[in-house]
C-alpha cells in the first residue's frame, strides 16, 4: 500500500473511532474498510492499477468521515476534512480535486460520470447486491431510529427500501454482472415481504 494511503487509512480511522461515527451501527470504521476493499474489488475487475485507483480509494476512506458531525450533507465536511489532510500532505492539487468529485458522487441524489465516480458509487452501495443485504440494511434501520429520530415499521421499512431498490442502479460492469443478480434477489424478498403485508 502506498503511503498517502497508509497515512489517511490511520488518519480516518482515528477520526471515526473519535467521533460519534464509533457507535452507529452503519456508518462506521468497518463500513469505511468495506468500501476502500470493495473499490479494490471493482477496480480490479475494470482493470484499473493501483495508481489509477489511489483518489477512489482516498475518497473511500474519507466519503464517511463528515458523518462526525452531520448526517444530512456530511459529504461536504468529509470533502473538507479530505482537502485539509492531503493538502498537509502536500498531495498534488489536481489529484486532490479528483479525490472531492469521487467523494461528492456518493451523495445519493448525484448521478456519477466518470469511471472513478462510477466505481466509489457501486462500492458505496455494493450491500444492495449481497446476500447479506437485509442484515445490514437493518444496522442502518438501527442507526436512523437510535440517532436520528426516523422510525418505520416493518412495513414502512420494506416499501422504502423496495422503491430505493427500484430506483438503484449499479454503474460499473462489476456492478451491472457480479452484483445485479442478487440485488435482483433482494428486491423480489422484498417485494414478496411488502404483499404479505398488504
Amino acid at each position: 500500500m502506498k503511503k498517502i494511503l497508509q497515512k489517511a487509512q490511520k488518519h480516518c480511522l482515528k477520526l471515526l473511532a473519535n467521533s460519534r461515527c464509533k457507535n452507529l451501527p452503519f456508518h462506521n470504521e468497518k463500513h469505511t474498510i468495506e468500501v476502500y476493499e470493495n473499490v479494490l474489488k471493482i477496480g480490479i475487475y475494470e482493470n484499473k492499477d493501483l495508481q489509477e485507483l489511489e483518489p477512489v480509494l482516498l475518497a473511500a476512506l474519507f466519503h464517511d468521515t463528515g458523518n462526525g458531525f452531520v448526517f444530512e450533507g456530511h459529504e461536504r465536511y468529509s470533502v473538507i476534512e479530505a482537502g485539509n489532510f492531503l493538502r498537509s500532505k502536500n498531495y498534488p492539487a489536481a489529484k486532490i480535486a479528483e479525490v472531492v468529485v469521487c467523494i461528492n458522487a456518493t451523495q445519493l441524489s448525484k448521478r456519477p460520470d466518470t469511471i472513478n465516480e462510477k466505481i466509489i458509487c457501486d462500492a458505496d452501495m455494493f450491500h444492495l447486491g449481497t446476500p447479506s443485504y437485509r442484515s445490514k440494511n437493518e444496522l442502518l434501520r438501527n442507526e436512523w431510529a437510535n440517532f436520528r429520530n426516523i422510525i418505520y415499521s416493518d412495513s414502512e421499512w420494506h416499501k422504502l427500501n423496495l422503491h430505493f431498490l427500484r430506483q438503484h442502479r449499479f454503474y460499473t460492469q462489476y456492478g451491472t454482472k457480479i452484483l445485479e443478480p442478487q440485488k435482483q434477489k433482494n428486491q423480489k424478498e422484498l417485494n414478496d415481504l411488502v404483499q404479505q403485508s398488504n
